[in-house]
This record gives C-alpha cells, structure tokens and sequence, in this order.
C-alpha cells in the first residue's frame, strides 16, 4: 500500500514541475525580446549616429545642396535615416541628377551616390532650344540658341515644357523613336551627329559632320541601320566626301550620291517648259523649276509667269488656250494635229495631244510626234 501510495504522489508532482519548466522558458522568451527592444531603442536614439556622409558623382552641385536639398546631416541617426525619401528629394530638386543611390554602412558612414545628366540634344521648338538628357529629362528651357555639340532635334513637337519633365511629344511614338534613336547612337559611338529631322516618322533624316545626309527611312531596325551606316562612314567615305546617303534596305545596301551630282541634277532657268523653249518635253504633271502644275480644272498654275502662266493661259474647253491675247491653240485638224498659230507664217506643229494620249512638246517643223 506505501507503494501505491509514492506512486501517487510522484504523478500528482509532474504537472507542476512541468508548468514551472514551461513559466521559466517564457520569462527567459519575455526577457530576451525586453533586451532585443531596449537595444533597438537605444540603436535609433542613442547608437548608430552618422558621423560621415560621403558624397560621389557630382560635380555640378555643391556638397551644401546635396545636404539640404536630401535633408541629411552628421548628428542624426543612421537607422532612422529614410534613404527612398532622400533620394526622391534631390532627383526630383536637382534637374541635372539623373540617378541617385543611398546607401548606409554601419556604423556610422551614409553614402549618396550620384549620376549626373548628360546633355544629349537640344529640341527646337517655337523658335526656342531644349535641353535633353540622356535619360530623357527636360534639363533647360528656353534657350535662344543651341547648345552646340549635340544634335538639334527638328520636327518634334513638345508636349512637356517645364525644366524636370520627362520627355513627352503630342506624337507619343516621336518621343519613343527619339529615345531610341539617341540611345542607339550612344551606345555605337556614332559621333559628330549635327541634327535629326522627326517631321515625318517614316522618313528619318540625320545630318553628320555637316556634309552628309543621311536618309535612314523608318525607325524600323533602327539600331541596325546605324551600325550599317556607320561602318559605311568609318570605312568608305573619305573625309572629304559630300553628298548623301540613303539606307535602301539590308539586301539593297547604301546609295551614296556625291554633292556634285546632286547640284548637276538639279534644273536650272533653261529647264522651265516654256514654248519658245528648247526643252524637249513638259512634265504632265508638275514644271519642276517654277513649281508650276497642272490643275484638275484643266489650266496652269505657279508662282511666276514663266512658262504656263497662273491665270492667262486656261484651257476654255473650246480646244482653244485663251491667253486673252491673239496667239491661241486651235484645233484645226479634228483633234489630231494642234498647231500654235501665232499670226505668223511659221507654227509649231504635232505639239499637242496626241492620238495616243500624251502630250508631245518637241519643237518640230512639219514633223509628226507620237508621244514625248
């Protein structure tokens, strides 16, 4: 029965060694995490004071602004310091930082890394420069005159003006193509880059080292057709060379067309159809000296009165050019043979419309024209 009796006991005594382990195990807990408490507050109020504040990248800002305008100090407490608040502040203060990094290294350093922009065109608009960077901020305003040494934007049209905006156009594709385009041509090195003209998307064109223009067509495998271009340039054309360069595709290549035969082309005064002249032909569109064109109300108009004049020489639809003097073309033939009958004994025969439809300007002396 004693034993009985001690077994008892001894079961009715574990329960309570039990809840003392388990009461002593949470005063050990409850006092690790007072400890773990008291040293953080201690860190946040007392430990961890920033005594150095390294400050790399800049050079176009004193250490004063950086300081102010991030609102950081020696003296202040390194945990607490809020580094996504700081460099908020100075990226959105300070235009010409494009990237800033803070860091802390304990126990006491805060170190603020910063980019600065690069200039990288100046957009004209409104008779006005603005400056971009490199990562597509607005850095200056207003300008009377370009920067120089970086490229002039033409044709784009600024939908943000404000010094600090991002870059943003009323043709949102523009500002995608721009991006690309001076990105492109940093990261190739392509250099000595004078202007881009953005009037019209689908025809891009750059101007280099102020004698070449470059047609690069569309922003269609744009970064490849720099490349081309640019080993084109490096390794083909002389120093010397002017003219042009226009991008025909990856199977096509490059046409190079030198600056004298683009002035050789070009027509001159004698060029202009007039009908004493000794041009051959007439375009039936367009008299491409004087700007001078044919209308869909059957007369002749231009900017001058050189060979079809703007308002004198109408087709009256009377198979008569009423130029309202005495020199008229008549129709004496049944629509077959025009003759220019200028009171004269001599005409210029066959120089009409032909039975095939064209019209025939060669000066001929009783010589049938069947076509140009």
């Amino acid at each position: 029965m004693n034993g009985t009796y001690k077994e008892n006991r001894m079961n009715s005594q574990r329960p309570a060694a039990r809840q003392r382990t388990v009461n002593m195990r949470n005063v050990y807990v409850a006092s690790f995490f007072a400890v773990a408490a008291l040293l953080l507050v201690l860190s946040m109020f007392l430990f961890f004071t920033v005594s150095e504040i390294k400050i790399e990248g800049v050079t176009l800002y004193e250490q004063d602004q950086i300081l102010g305008v991030g609102g950081v100090s020696t003296g202040q407490n390194l945990v607490r310091t809020n580094t996504d608040i700081v460099e908020k502040r100075l990226k959105d203060t300070l235009v010409y930082l494009d990237d800033v990094k803070v860091t802390k290294k304990f126990p006491s350093t805060l170190v603020i890394t910063c980019t600065e922009a690069e200039k990288a065109a100046d957009i004209e608009y409104k008779n006005s420069y603005y400056v971009l960077s490199a990562s597509g901020k607005i850095l200056e305003t207003k300008n009377p005159d370009p920067t120089g040494d970086i490229p002039v934007i033409k044709g784009f049209e600024l939908k943000s003006l404000e010094q600090g905006d991002k870059l943003a156009s009323e043709d949102s594709f523009k500002a995608d193509i721009l991006k690309e385009l001076l990105n492109d041509l940093h990261d190739l090195k392509f250099k000595n880059i004078d202007s881009i003209d953005l009037t019209t998307r689908s025809d891009i064109k750059l101007m280099y080292d102020g004698r070449l223009e470059i047609k690069l067509g569309s922003s269609v495998d744009m970064e490849y057709k720099l490349t081309y271009l640019k080993a084109v340039i490096d390794e083909s054309i002389t120093d010397d060379y002017e003219g042009t360069l226009i991008y025909n595709g990856a199977d096509s290549g490059i046409s190079a067309i030198p600056k004298s035969q683009e002035e050789s082309s070009k027509p001159d005064d004698t060029s202009s159809a007039k009908p004493d002249d000794s041009s051959s032909a007439v375009s039936a569109d367009t008299n491409i000296d004087d700007g001078n064109t044919w209308n869909s109300d059957n007369s002749w108009s231009g900017d001058d009165n050189q060979g079809y004049s703007d308002d004198t020489n109408a087709w009256d639809g009377n198979d008569d050019a009423d130029n309202a003097g005495t020199d008229q073309w008549t129709n004496e033939n049944g629509n077959t043979d025009w003759e220019y009958d200028n009171g004269g004994d001599q005409g210029y025969t066959d120089n009409g419309y032909t039975d095939n439809g064209y019209a025939d300007n060669g000066y001929v002396d009783d010589q049938t024209n069947t076509g140009w």
